[in-house]
C-alpha cells in the first residue's frame, strides 16, 4: 500500500521556536511499518505541505489537542476523496467517537501492538471502527473494537526511521528509553495514556540507536532521571545507572536533553543518577516545576514528582537548592510553571518571574489550560468551569479555556503575555546564557541555549500580539 503518514502542525508552534527536533510518533510509526508499503511522511510542524490529490491507500494522522481542529479538517478532505483515514495520539484518549465522526477508524493507545493489525484489517478490508492498545474501558465505544488489553513491550522495537524527513533540516534527532509515569498530576493525562508502571526498552537497543544519532538529541521521556523515590523496585533506579554508564562511553560524545524531575538529586541514586546522565551529555532539562506554592502543588497535583511525602511537606527552598545542584552540574533547566489554580492570584505570575530571576531558569510560565484526559479537565468539566464553547484550537496557550473564581480571563491573558515578554528580555537572555557558561563551559552548549531563548521570546511576543483566541469578558 501506499501510506501517508502526517504530523500536523500550525504556522505558530511553540517548540518550533527552540533548536528544531524530529518528531518521534511519525519516524516510530514508520519503522513498524513493513517494508513492502510504500511510505511518505509529512511533518507539517516543520512547513511540509500535504498533497490531497497524490495516490495513496491509507493516510495516518496524529492528533495533538491544540491541533485536533486541524487534523480533523485533513481527515474530512482525505474522507471526500474516498481515502481510508486512521486517526490517533494523545488527543483520541479522551475523544475516541469525536474523532471517529473524521475517519475509518481511530486507534487509541500506544502503536506497537496494533498498527500492523491495522493494515492488515486495510488490505483486507475488514477495518474495524477502534484498535485499542491498553487497559481501557473499551465499552463505551460504540462500534467494532480491536481490544489488546496489556501495554506493550519495548523490547526489539525497530530504530526510528528517520531517513524519511529530511535530515538536515532538524538540529536534534529524537529517541526515547520509557514510557508509564507514577505521578498521577491532576493537569496531565500521560499517567492514564500510558499508565504507572515504568516499561523500559533495553539499555543495548537504546545505546546502539542513539550511536546512530547526529551530535544533538532529545530523550522524550517523561523524566529522564526516572523516579528513585520508588525504593521497592531496585531495578528502577540501576536502570538508568546503567544506561548513563553506557551512553557516556560513547565517541562521539553526544549532547542531548529531556526531561528531569529536579528532587532526584535528593537520593543517593539519584544524584548519580543526575551526575552520569551529565556525564553522558545531558545539558539541558525542562522541568516540571508547576507552582511555587504549597496550594498550587496541592491542586496540581505535581508535589508527588516533586518527591514531597505530602502537599503541605511543599517547600520552595528545597526546590532552590534542588535547581542550584543541578545547574552546579552544567545542566541548564527551563522550568515550567502552570499558573491558574484556585488559590492562584495576578501576583503569583510576577512572583514566578522573580523566582526564575533569582535562580537563573529559563521561564516558561503559561495559563493553565486543563488537558482533555486528566482529572482536572474532568473535574472543571462537571463543575461548568469548562469554556465549552472554546474549540480545540484554543488549548494551545493562546486563550484562557476555564473559569477562575477571583481572576478575569483577559486579566489573566494580558498579564501572561507581559510577564514573558519580561522574562525573554535581553538582557535576562545574556544573564541566563552567561550563567549556563559558568556552570559549563562549552561554546556551542551557550550557543544552543541562547538561540533557543531567542526563539522563544520572538514565539512569545508573536502569540500574544497576533493570538486570534484573545478570550472573552
Amino acid at each position: 500500500m501506499k501510506i501517508k503518514l502526517i504530523f500536523p502542525g500550525r504556522e505558530l508552534e511553540m517548540g518550533k521556536s527552540m533548536l528544531p527536533v524530529m518528531p518521534l510518533a511519525p519516524t516510530l510509526l514508520a519503522a513498524l511499518t513493513p517494508p513492502e508499503h510504500e511510505l511518505q511522511l509529512i511533518d507539517m510542524f516543520y512547513g511540509d505541505e500535504i498533497d490531497y490529490d497524490a495516490d495513496c491507500d491509507l493516510v495516518g494522522i496524529t492528533v495533538r489537542t491544540p491541533l485536533a481542529m486541524i487534523a480533523y479538517n485533513i481527515a474530512d478532505k482525505f474522507i471526500a476523496r474516498g481515502k481510508t483515514v486512521v486517526l490517533g495520539g494523545p488527543h483520541i484518549f479522551a475523544f475516541p467517537q469525536e474523532a471517529r465522526q473524521h475517519a475509518s477508524a481511530v486507534a487509541i493507545g500506544e502503536a506497537e501492538e496494533t498498527w500492523s493489525v491495522i493494515l492488515n484489517d486495510v488490505q483486507t478490508g475488514s477495518l474495524k471502527d477502534y484498535y485499542v492498545c491498553g487497559p481501557y474501558k473499551k465499552e463505551s465505544l460504540e462500534g467494532s473494537v480491536y481490544h489488546q488489553p496489556k501495554r506493550p513491550d519495548l523490547a526489539n522495537l525497530p530504530m526510528m526511521k528517520r531517513d524519511l524527513l529530511p535530515r538536515d533540516r532538524y538540529l536534534m534527532d529524537s529517541v526515547f528509553t520509557t514510557r508509564g509515569c507514577p505521578n498521577f498530576c491532576r493537569f496531565c493525562p500521560v499517567t492514564p495514556i500510558f499508565g504507572p508502571q515504568i516499561r523500559h526498552r533495553p539499555i543495548d537497543e537504546v545505546v546502539a540507536e542513539v550511536d546512530t544519532l547526529r551530535k544533538n538529541y532529545f530523550n522524550v521521556d517523561d523524566s529522564v532521571f526516572g523516579h528513585p523515590q520508588i525504593t521497592d523496585r531496585s531495578e528502577e533506579n540501576q536502570y538508568y545507572l546503567d544506561l548513563y554508564k553506557e551512553l557516556a562511553s560513547l565517541q562521539p560524545k553526544r549532547l542531548w536533553s529531556g526531561a528531569g524531575g529536579l528532587s532526584a538529586i535528593n537520593y543517593k541514586d539519584g544524584q548519580k543518577i543526575v551526575e552520569l546522565a551529565a556525564e553522558s551529555g545531558l545539558c539541558s532539562i525542562a522541568a516540571g516545576l508547576e507552582s511555587i506554592s504549597g496550594a498550587g502543588q496541592k491542586q496540581s497535583g505535581a508535589w508527588r514528582k516533586l518527591h514531597f511525602t505530602s502537599p503541605d511537606a511543599f517547600n520552595v527552598e528545597q526546590m532552590q537548592e534542588d535547581i542550584r545542584i543541578i545547574q552546579e552540574l552544567g545542566i541548564e533547566i527551563m522550568g515550567f510553571f502552570v499558573i491558574g489554580w484556585d488559590e492562584d492570584t495576578l501576583e503569583t505570575y510576577r512572583r514566578t518571574l522573580d523566582f526564575c530571576d533569582e535562580m537563573q531558569i529559563i521561564p516558561f510560565i503559561l495559563t493553565l489550560a486543563p488537558m482533555p484526559g486528566s482529572p482536572i479537565y474532568d473535574e472543571y468539566l462537571e463543575q461548568g468551569r469548562i469554556f465549552t464553547e472554546l474549540s480545540w484550537d484554543h488549548y494551545g496557550g493562546d486563550s484562557v479555556v476555564f473559569k477562575h473564581p477571583t481572576m478575569d480571563p483577559k486579566e489573566m491573558f494580558d498579564l501572561n503575555s507581559r510577564v514573558l515578554q519580561e522574562g525573554f528580555s535581553m538582557g535576562r537572555i545574556l544573564s541566563r546564557t552567561f550563567h549556563t557558561l559558568r556552570n559549563r563551559p562549552s561554546f556551542g552548549v551557550a550557543l544552543n541555549s541562547f538561540f533557543t531563548q531567542l526563539g522563544l521570546r520572538k514565539a512569545f511576543r508573536q502569540r500574544y500580539d497576533r493570538s486570534p483566541h484573545h478570550p472573552k469578558l
